[in-house]
């Protein structure tokens, strides 16, 4: 039994049956998307990546969130309406495909500008004047949990060692395209995969674009751990997310570059879009590029330690999604991650959970093993299969120290964000 298993598929099958009847088993207050309006107070409402059908009390509109309590009666279940979400948290993101009612920061009342001037203030960072005032417009652009998000991100660069303080400007936008845009990385390269498909060109280059693409849009295989893991690996190479990173070796073993093959999509687009003939097709690669790029400065060497960081298209519930997997460790010369030392982080839209973050600490084989959640009888699922995880670990070399749920109130994208960026003291803090 590995962690994927544990997550998506260790329910009883009695609480399973009755969460696909009717309103599912929820709890008595929730958040959930009015979808579509069948009959009357009949609507279709979507929890994260289920839906179902319910009566409601109250006015809604189609396509906006609302904070929802349970009634029960004669004629069964009817949603009362408690409150509409305010609209800056009706902005969904790849990275949050479910909110929960945030606490309100009481940073977030600032103005952008006094901010990000405390953020490069704490990083050593003093910015000329004109790219102060770029930065706040660029995140001044975002809402919300988003906003927070950006400002982390910012945080994020200034405090990396060596960085020219122009790249703070250039690379922000990168890594807002990755992590804050509105179309996911599955749906970008399956935009690119269909305007390039109908290209007569049969170049070697263009057939391997169009097999990366292929290979690309097809969901990781969930089902099988031998599967997932090599999928895992050949995805952070297929993509080309370690590409100038090749490219700087060849340089430094004074090696030609010209004869460095393109295999990887990163490479493959940049050569496809010198010969791109319209703006749609210009779009559609420059965006795919941005975020791209920005999913490489999220991976990076500090120090004795590595980090990787991976999002991964998959199909849940015969719906298509995205997660992400970012995983800290020891550098081990040629053998890629450590083992025995490592910290694995996973962000997922889980069905019924939501979303759902995973915390996996190993020291010396010694695995520790958290699961944020916002999803109340998680606990008490996780609790029932751990036995069944320690045993499997133990078989293979591993002693589970301990596993814990814990539930979470607050905006599990921002805590993610922060974990996987090490910009707070509980996002660095390895154990190691």
């Amino acid at each position: 039994m590995n962690i994927w298993q544990l997550i998506q598929h260790r329910i009883p099958d009695g609480l399973m049956n009755k969460m696909e009847k009717g309103t599912h088993k929820l709890p008595e207050k929730f958040q959930a998307k009015v979808t579509e309006q069948l009959n009357g107070a009949l609507f279709t409402v979507q929890k994260g990546s289920n839906s179902f059908i319910a009566e409601i009390s109250g006015k809604v509109e189609t396509g906006k969130e609302y904070f929802f309590h349970q009634i029960r009666g004669e004629r069964g279940i009817t949603l009362m309406v408690d409150r509409p979400l305010a609209l800056e948290e009706n902005e969904q993101t790849p990275l949050s495909p479910a909110r929960s009612n945030s606490k309100v920061n009481p940073e977030a009342a600032q103005p952008v500008p006094e901010r990000l001037r405390q953020v490069l203030s704490e990083a050593g960072v003093k910015l000329p004047q004109s790219d102060l005032q770029q930065l706040s417009r660029m995140v001044e652009g975002f809402k919300g949990a988003q906003k927070e998000m950006a400002l982390e991100l910012t945080k994020f660069l200034s405090l990396k060692t060596g960085t020219p303080l122009d790249s703070i400007v250039k690379n922000l936008p990168f890594l807002t395209a990755a992590l804050l845009d509105d179309e996911p990385l599955a749906a970008s390269l399956e935009k690119v995969k269909q305007l390039i498909g109908v290209s007569t060109d049969n170049s070697p280059e263009m057939v391997k674009l169009k097999g990366q693409l292929e290979i690309m849009t097809i969901p990781a295989p969930l089902q099988s751990q031998k599967e997932m893991v090599l999928f895992l690996k050949t995805l952070f190479s297929n993509v080309g997310l370690d590409y100038e990173n090749v490219l700087f070796q060849r340089l430094q073993s004074h090696k030609s570059l010209s004869s460095l093959p393109l295999e990887q999509l990163k490479p493959l687009l940049l050569q496809y879009s010198k010969t791109m003939r319209n703006n749609e097709e210009n779009n559609a690669i420059s965006k795919l590029l941005s975020k791209i790029t920005g999913f490489q400065l999220l991976n990076r060497e500090e120090g004795s330690f590595q980090h990787l960081f991976l999002p991964i298209p998959v199909e849940v519930k015969k719906e298509p999604g995205e997660w992400y997997v970012h995983v800290s460790s020891k550098r081990k010369e040629g053998e890629g991650i450590d083992p025995e030392y490592c910290r694995i982080v996973l962000y997922l839209d889980l069905p019924v959970f939501s979303s759902t973050m995973v915390d996996l600490h190993v020291q010396q084989k010694v695995i520790t093993l958290s699961i944020h959640h916002s999803y109340p009888p998680l606990g008490e699922l996780v609790e029932k299969g751990a036995h069944r995880l320690r045993e499997n670990l133990t078989g293979m070399g591993y002693t589970l120290s301990s596993v814990k749920t814990v539930p979470k109130k607050e905006e599990l994208s921002l805590d993610f964000v922060k974990k996987i960026l090490g910009t707070s003291e509980e996002g660095v803090d390895l154990r190691i």
